[in-house]
């Protein structure tokens, strides 16, 4: 799986040969590597291997492109984590690819946190391999959002500033003038990943209210909250501390976190990866094969024309993903902005949803059963003050369904079976149930938090143990219970 992307533009007078010394440099150099015997100082493709690691560079060049790819696979005892590290030189336009991928028997989705930036990123920022990001620096020190590059920030957020790829981070102040978290440590987190501006005084604020409004409504973040703006857009994902009640440390690792998830699916991820430059040099090596004849060599050609077509229509789907992804997520921070905004009638607390709508779901049936508890006045039928909010925040807030749905979902994948088959494993993986095998039993987990896992055995003896098994799980995951 890919956990981390990144792409850098590089200096017009670096060299593909000072970037391989780099990679080699930092492969030597690191204690984690044991690998200071690399003789890699030439100019063709190359392999190392010990006991922990295998690196390897490859080289492809024609007449539009350069590139240099260098991978490290570095074992551990249940995983294998993949480095790859990119130098591409096209029409002029360099720029260093960062990828790091895991493969793993175990679930990794709960491992997400433990990949770090790699140190090859923090490398190329001190070497000073780094060009500008069109007109953005890259550095990891935060950058002052003051009225002397008013218009470069005003115009990220308005989506209309050109040429630059790295996401932009901007930490408003709050009302104290301060900033809600340690904008150094987000810098130095993010450098090579992403830009930070941190606003001067609130009268920025202001200004921004109004230079980013379109119909009515304002793209800026305010009052310490967070905004992260992706380029030529104007989506923004926002991050306040009351989403995370009030926990600075949260509200710092989700904002990484939210840029790592983004970067991971952007369009150009894909481009000139690993995979891809092993794919152009066995295309290479077919089209220069010297005993082919005609005809083999324009069938050859047919099908690899037919093979980039499908591969850039690949590729613009997952454009077109990336931009839905940031739409969605826009909507959901700015339905959560509108509610902090307004003094919504709850605070999520420490417990988080495993699901959208869990909350909703669980708040409309416990007011709707209360709701009559408030009762009207019988002659003028006028509803009581407290009917009359819990009226008000039922039609604010519909029910989702989403916990009716999930509970039909076990049910309907328990119904026919006793055991986990292919049929119900895939019904209650798309639930969001992850099963990992122990023996003679499966494990069901709901939505990776170890508190709701359920044993199955693999050979029941009693008939009635998968109903109530069922049972059991719409027992703990049911929200709308009746009172």
């Amino acid at each position: 799986m890919l956990m981390f992307s990144t792409r850098l533009p590089v200096k017009a007078e670096i060299t593909e040969q000072e970037c391989r010394n780099l990679f080699i440099e930092w492969i030597k150099n690191s204690p984690h590597y044991e690998a200071s015997d690399i003789d890699a100082n030439s100019h063709g493709d190359y392999q190392y291997e010990n006991d922990k690691i295998t690196f390897e560079i490859r080289h492809f060049h024609d007449e539009s492109v350069e590139l240099l790819a260098c991978r490290l696979e570095y074992r551990e005892s249940n995983a294998r984590w993949y480095t790859d590290c990119i130098f591409s030189d096209e029409h002029e336009k360099k720029s260093i690819l960062i990828q790091v991928s895991k493969e793993t028997d175990y679930d990794y989705k709960r491992k997400l946190s433990q990949c770090r930036k790699p140190h090859i990123v923090k490398m190329l920022l001190e070497k000073h391999f780094c060009n500008l990001d069109g007109s953005l620096p890259i550095t990891d020190t935060p950058i002052s959002a003051d009225e002397n590059n008013y218009e470069l920030y005003r115009d990220i957020m308005c989506g209309t500033l050109p040429d630059y790829e790295m996401p932009v981070v901007y930490v408003s102040k709050n009302y104290q003038g301060a900033t809600e978290i340690n904008t150094k440590k987000l810098a130095q987190e993010l450098g090579g990943i992403a830009h930070v501006f941190v606003e001067k005084d609130y009268a920025i604020a202001r200004k921004l209210s109004e230079d980013t409004k379109k119909d009515s409504k304002s793209n800026n973040v305010h009052h310490g909250y967070v905004g992260i703006y992706f380029p030529e857009t104007r989506k923004c994902q926002r991050y306040g501390l009351p989403d995370y009640n009030n926990d600075e440390r949260k509200m710092y690792f989700a904002i990484i976190e939210g840029i790592w998830n983004v970067l991971r699916y952007r369009s150009d991820s894909t481009q000139y990866n690993w995979n891809q430059v092993g794919s152009l040099r066995e295309r290479q090596k077919i089209l220069e094969k010297e005993d082919m004849s005609e005809q083999q060599r324009k069938e050859n050609e047919e099908f690899i024309s037919t093979f980039d077509k499908e591969n850039q229509e690949l590729k613009d789907k997952i454009k077109e993903l990336y931009q839905e992804n940031l739409s969605l997520l826009s909507e959901r921070d700015g339905l959560l902005e509108a509610k902090n905004r307004d003094g919504f009638f709850y605070c999520a607390g420490e417990e988080k949803e495993l699901y959208y709508g869990e909350l909703n779901d669980l708040l409309y049936s416990i007011l709707s059963q209360v709701k009559d508890k408030y009762p009207e006045d019988k002659d003028t039928h006028v509803p009581s003050r407290g009917r009359a909010l819990i009226e008000s925040l039922l039609k604010a807030n519909p029910k989702t369904g989403a916990c009716k749905e999930l509970i039909a979902g076990v049910e309907e994948a328990f119904k026919n079976s006793e055991v986990i088959t292919k049929t119900n494993r895939k019904q209650l993986e798309d639930l969001g149930f992850t099963i990992e095998k122990d023996g003679k039993h499966d494990k069901l987990i709901f939505k990776d938090d170890d508190r709701y896992m359920f044993i199955v055995s693999k050979t029941p003896s009693d008939p009635r143990g998968t109903k109530n098994l069922c049972s059991t799980i719409c027992r703990m995951l049911n929200v709308e219970k009746n009172l």
